[in-house]
C-alpha cells in the first residue's frame, strides 16, 4: 500500500460505488447469459467477468494507488498467463485439425 496515510471514512462512498457497480454487473452477466448469442455468452460473461475483476483489484484492493513496481509484476504473471493461454488454443486448435483431417 501507499506511504500515504488515508481516512477510511473518506473512501467509504468509494466502496459503496464499486459494490453498486458489482452488483450491476452480476445482473448483466446473468442476463447475458440467457440472450442467445450463440458462442457469444462466454465473451460477454468473460469480458464483464474482467470489468469486475478489475474494480476489485483496482479500488477495494488498493491496486491503483500502488507502486510502479507492483504494476510491472502484475503485468509480467497477466502477461505470462495470456502467453500459456495462446499456447493451449493454438495446441487445441491443431489437435482438432489433426483429428478433423484423419477421418
Amino acid at each position: 500500500m501507499s506511504e500515504e496515510i488515508h481516512d477510511p471514512r473518506k473512501q467509504v462512498p468509494a466502496y459503496l460505488k464499486v459494490f453498486g457497480l458489482l452488483l450491476l454487473l452480476a445482473v448483466i452477466n446473468v442476463a447475458a447469459s440467457y440472450l442467445p448469442l450463440g458462442g457469444g455468452n462466454i465473451g460477454v460473461g468473460l469480458l464483464v467477468a474482467g470489468t469486475q475483476a478489475i474494480l476489485a483489484l483496482g479500488i477495494l484492493m488498493h491496486f491503483f494507488w500502488e507502486k510502479k513496481t507492483v504494476h510491472h509484476l502484475v503485468a509480467l504473471a497477466l502477461g505470462s498467463v495470456v502467453v500459456l493461454l495462446v499456447i493451449f488454443v493454438c495446441c487445441y486448435v491443431d489437435q482438432l485439425n489433426t483429428v478433423t483431417s484423419v477421418k
